[in-house]
């Protein structure tokens, strides 16, 4: 996308001094909260200091992500905010700032519809699309459905509080929305080897579409499945990779522009418009950042979720580890 970042190339510099100057200005206050620290240890000091600085990060990416928001309305990989970042110093630590959009992925919790009685069956389709590209077991959709559905009755591959409650560590199944993407590890069939197999492709926080703009080949093989991929024709690997090579020199700035990318994604659109036009987006609004201080051989992150509504940035989840 040459001549779009050659146009943004003043932003993206100014962008990246409002980012040091703040930077800066945060890490001066951290090292003088850090000498009047009550902990005198050289641990706690440390301690102290390493959050600090991942606070100065998040409110770092915070401001990137503001701008950024003020420059199009849409979002794609070759952005400031996207790029990846390595760490830097200040003072006698450094920052390491990690920021991807939610929008890339699968979002759980939209496997049923809002008032939870039932699946979107299209969605669930799409997830066993996934996970079947991923080599897991497709039947583990209907897990998945079932802790979140308010009924008690399990589906085929699925599980209710009775299967739950027969475990050595007895519980109920949840029927209801996940709070966290940790959260699925109670799910029956998800071992720790599958959480981390599809942990980068999932959430259960976004607005529930997809960005065309920036989801990886794993998510855009998934968008046509079960009627979609009868009615018109499934995204294979190959069709995949043509869309990534597309947006590599022009971004998506509306949905319809997927038509461009092959006769074949034309024609997709062109039959499943209504479906796609409230499943894919060309924007992001949901934002993981990571950013992680470290003074010495302490470490410490914060972990956190920003919601972005027009040019404002507001942490939904946050969490220092």
């Amino acid at each position: 996308m040459k001549p779009r970042a050659d146009n943004n190339r003043g932003v993206a510099l100014l962008t990246t001094l409002l980012i040091l100057v703040l930077i800066v200005v945060l890490t001066n206050e951290i090292f003088r909260l850090g000498s009047r620290a009550a902990q005198t240890s050289a641990y706690g000091r440390d301690s102290i200091k390493s959050a600090m600085l991942a606070e100065a990060g998040i409110n770092a990416a915070r401001l990137a992500l503001r701008e950024d928001a003020k420059n199009n309305s849409y979002d794609t990989l070759d952005e400031l905010w996207a790029q990846p970042t390595p760490p830097f110093e200040m003072g006698d630590g450094t920052i390491s700032v990690f920021v991807e959009d939610e929008e890339r992925k699968i979002n759980l919790n939209k496997l049923i519809m809002t008032n939870g009685n039932a699946p979107d069956e299209d969605r669930v389709e799409m997830f066993r699309a996934f996970l079947a590209h991923m080599g897991i077991d497709m039947s583990l959709a209907d897990a998945f459905v079932d802790w979140l559905d308010n009924d008690d009755t399990p589906r085929v591959g699925g599980a209710e509080s009775s299967y739950y409650l027969s475990l050595p560590r007895p519980y109920k199944a949840k029927n209801d929305l996940f709070d966290t993407i940790e959260e699925i590890l109670l799910v029956r069939g998800v071992t720790n080897e599958i959480y981390e197999k599809i942990r980068p492709f999932v959430t259960v926080t976004s607005s529930g579409r997809i960005n065309i703009n920036t989801a990886p080949k794993e998510i855009l093989v998934s968008l046509s499945a079960g009627r979609i991929a009868t009615e018109s024709g499934a995204i294979d690997s190959e069709s995949a990779a043509r869309l990534i090579e597309y947006r590599q020199t022009r971004a998506f700035q509306k949905i319809s522009d997927i038509g461009n990318v092959s006769p074949f994604f034309k024609n997709l659109y062109s039959q499943q418009s209504a479906f796609y036009s409230g499943l894919l987006d060309i924007k992001s609004t949901h934002f993981h950042v990571r950013s992680s201080g470290n003074i010495g051989d302490t470490i410490r992150t914060i972990d956190a979720i920003g919601a972005r509504t027009g040019n404002d940035v507001k942490w939904v989840f946050r969490r220092l580890e």
